[in-house]
């Protein structure tokens, strides 16, 4: 306001004419005299748009005000444009059967017309006419109708219409109308509901039902199959859940339900009613996160709700894994259909899950059952706040192929699973509350590749035994599938599961040793009928698998195993020097743990150098049981080269597997699993400068009082005194060492011979063995001098255990 302006307040009476907008409907149309007292007046007009033409149906509705029957047959109708064009009508075939009309009662008689497609209603001109033979043509025109363009000929939104089906009223209401997008569409649903107002049973007519939008176009309705049992009771109604699918760029005003009923006659589909539709907008139709949505089916009824839901990154696509629990509320049991499920992403699209899980399921009356749905989401479309499409298979006989969804799922707090080693989930099953750990996750050298192994723990939480599924495992690396190899290793045979304890698994499959990767996805999948999986728990680990545990030399490496927990330290570990390739080679201490008597772990390894070459371990162990706290020496060797340097090399040991199980004893391991890597410590045995308390592990040695005799032939006797004892503490297998014996000659020839512990040389003291050799060098010889080596050798390689020098005795032979 300007400065030094002055206000006048002044006080404006304004008076609002508030104005009615009147609807004018058939009804207004004043009806056609055809008696002195009887009437026809137009009651319904429905036009049904199709590709090259339109379906006119309109409804006469005869009053026989007369004191007599009227004769049905002596009137008709006819149907034109206000520009002449004249069309041919027939009745729909439930009228062609009415010929008299009682006193005082009255009839309703349907036409159909096939008229032009871009025709109007506000085009067309109805008329009533009499067959009169003293007339031009047989015809008397009773009068006729022209329905102004202002009129409303559909039922106004949120009006009943009353209607007859096969002579049977219904009162027919939209309850309510949705619309949700989904990917290039737009889903409307509609709730009808039909109303009995007659006096007999209405049963199914057949009726069909479309979506006219504003331009003409008709999309047909979809209604879901448990609200489709038209047997409706007087006086009784039911609603209908109708749905379809229109594009997005057709807007969804002014839009109309229209009901068809195939004619038998004309053999055409006829619209019999159009209703009008209220304006809708896009709103989400989908069940709040963690809320059950109940579902019909016949005499039953389930209740449905996503449990959780776990999201799995990566580098070109996320994959969601929900859990969908399925529950039998009623008393009597239901077998379900085949549902289909689809992804809808924040974005608009649809993406696919497979649904071979719903392969016949049936529920027992308040029977639950968890299933495990996947999607994989491409990473450049958003996986923030997608929703789950529940949807009924389409029928056998769909032209439009539409899936009906029974319900749309909002998805709970997603869960990321980028590292998932020590974290404890839990699902609930049909058999309870199930908790799961991805405990550990290796990377293994083996023969002809790596093995990747995971070990899963699972626990029950409760105080009741458990029934585990039949389960099967799989392993993915950066998004790819090890479906050829992926083996799943249970521990225990049973699959029960006591309260509050846990068992594991292993899911192991084969790597190449020079693949590099950043991701590894394992599965538990659950079996379902013959050929049928379902995942029933999913884990993620980002990055390399980690480095396995190191004990250090000497320390013990506890496996924990259920049934075989055993402890191992390693005893020795050295090289034997070859011509052309070393040896390595260790002894491992393993003790059994467990309360009683088991079947020791079939182990399995690799040597590993400091430069990451590895070297498959060959295995010798005792093929007896091992009694609670009992010690068995599991022996390891592998060939390697000369140049390759031992300080620093390492065992990685694990537990054998073969097929889906721990080896057993006498079999070969495919594989291992619960590995570690053990520092060796390598250091030989001590190189005795003489024949005492030689070292043969778990034997020692003690060679005395040895003299070799000279006869002045070419043949030397040896003979020799000995103490032996074993370590009774160990047990061990198949001793694959000997002694060798080797005499050096002050020639430098040799001569050698071996001995077996316990089979030639006893487990006793004061002990006697020997052995003869010859060469021409001792002919006529009486003195002289040698040297006795003892070596241990094994697989063909010998490493020096003492060594000491004796003189030759002579004793001439008569």
């Amino acid at each position: 306001m300007a400065a030094g302006t002055k206000t006048t307040k002044s006080t404006t009476k304004s008076t609002t004419k508030q104005s009615t907008t009147t609807v004018h409907t058939l009804a207004n149309l004043k009806p056609v005299n055809i008696s002195a007292k009887s009437t026809a007046a137009l009651t319904d007009v429905n036009i049904l748009t199709l590709d090259e033409e339109s379906i006119l149906t309109y409804t006469l509705t005869i009053k026989n005000g007369d004191g007599k029957t009227l004769d049905l047959l002596d009137y008709w109708s006819k149907v034109k444009t206000a520009n002449g064009t004249k069309y041919s009508a027939t009745l729909m075939t439930k009228d062609k059967d009415k010929k008299k009309l009682s006193a005082g009662s009255s009839t309703t008689l349907t036409f159909v017309a096939k008229v032009g497609k871009n025709t109007k209603i506000s085009d067309l001109v109805f008329q009533v006419i009499k067959w009169d033979f003293n007339q031009a043509g047989y015809e008397s025109l009773k009068g006729q109708f022209k329905i102004p363009a202002s009129y409303l000929t559909s039922t106004p939104a949120n009006q009943a219409k009353t209607l007859k089906v096969f002579d049977t009223p219904i009162k027919t209401k939209v309850n309510q109308v949705a619309a949700f997008a989904s990917g290039d569409y737009n889903y409307v649903s509609i709730g009808l509901n039909l109303q009995n107002v007659g006096y007999k049973i209405f049963e199914d007519p057949k009726v069909k039902f479309v979506v006219k939008t504003a331009n003409g176009a008709s999309y047909p309705l979809t209604a879901d199959p448990t609200s489709t049992d038209y047997k409706i009771q007087p006086q009784d109604n039911k609603t209908l859940n109708l749905m379809t699918q229109i594009p997005k760029s057709i807007k969804l005003n002014k839009m109309e339900i229209q009901l068809v009923q195939d004619d038998e006659t004309s053999k055409l589909s006829l619209p019999i009613a159009t209703m009008q539709l209220p304006n809708v907008a896009n709103k989400s139709l989908a069940v709040e996160a963690n809320t059950d949505k109940y579902i019909s089916l016949g005499n039953g009824k389930i209740a449905v709700r996503i449990n959780g839901a776990t999201m799995l990154q990566s580098f070109d696509e996320h994959n969601l894994s929900m859990h969908l629990v399925l529950r039998n509320t009623s008393g009597t049991t239901v077998k379900l259909p085949k549902y289909q499920f689809d992804l809808q992403t924040s974005d608009g699209y649809r993406l696919p899950i497979d649904s071979q899980v719903m392969e016949n399921i049936t529920l027992q009356p308040l029977e639950e059952k968890t299933i495990m749905l996947n999607a994989t989401i491409p990473a450049n479309v958003s996986a923030a706040d997608p929703q789950l499409f529940m949807n009924l298979p389409p029928a056998e006989d769909a032209k439009d192929n539409f899936s009906y969804p029974v319900g749309v799922f909002a998805m709970p707090e997603i869960q990321s699973m980028q590292n998932m080693i020590g974290q404890k989930q839990f699902v609930q099953t049909t058999q309870g509350l199930v908790g799961f750990t991805l405990s550990s996750l290796q990377r293994l050298p083996w023969s002809d590749g790596d093995l990747v192994a995971a070990r899963i723990t699972i626990y029950n939480p409760s105080y009741k035994t458990l029934l585990l599924p039949e389960l099967t495992g799989q392993l993915k690396v950066d998004q790819a599938k090890l479906t050829s190899d992926s083996k799943l290793i249970t521990t225990q045979g049973a699959s029960l599961l006591g309260g509050n304890m846990s068992t594991d698994v292993y899911v192991v499959s084969k790597v190449p040793s020079y693949l590099s990767f950043s991701q590894i996805q394992v599965s538990l999948m659950q079996k379902i009928g013959e050929n049928n999986t379902s995942e029933w728990m999913q884990f993620s680990h980002v990055g390399a698998a980690p480095e396995l545990t190191t004990i250090a030399s000497g320390e013990i490496y506890s496996i924990d195993t259920e049934g075989r927990k055993e402890g191992i330290r390693v005893l020795r570990s050295f090289v034997y020097n070859g011509a052309g390739s070393d040896l390595i080679y260790t002894d491992l201490e393993v003790t059994n743990k467990e309360d009683h008597q088991v079947d020791l772990s079939q182990f399995a390894g690799s040597y590993q150098a400091s430069g990451g070459q590895t070297y498959k371990a060959s295995v010798s162990q005792i093929e007896t049981s091992a009694g609670p706290e009992e010690k068995s020496v599991v022996t390891l060797w592998a060939k390697i080269p000369k140049k390759i340097n031992t300080n620093e090399m390492k065992l990685i040991i694990g537990e054998g597997i073969t097929d889906n199980k721990l080896t057993a004893v006498k079999e070969v391991p495919t594989g291992y699993i619960n590995a570690a890597t053990l520092e060796l410590g390598i250091n030989g045995p001590n190189k005795r400068g003489n024949l005492s308390d030689l070292d043969l592990f778990p034997y020692t040695l003690t060679i005395k009082n040895v003299k070799a005799t000279l006869s002045g032939s070419t043949s030397v006797n040896l003979n020799f005194e000995y103490n032996q004892k074993r370590d009774m503490d160990y047990n061990i297998g198949e001793f694959g060492h000997k002694y060798l014996f080797e005499v050096v000659d002050s020639t430098g020839r040799t001569f050698e011979k071996e001995f077996s512990p316990e089979t030639d040389l006893k487990l006793m003291n004061g002990g006697s063995a020997g052995f003869n050799f010859e060469d021409a060098v001792f002919q006529d010889r009486k003195i002289g001098s040698y040297k006795l080596n003892i070596y241990d050798v094994f697989q063909g390689q010998k490493l020096l255990l003492g060594t000491q020098g004796f003189n030759y005795y002579y004793k001439s032979v008569d």
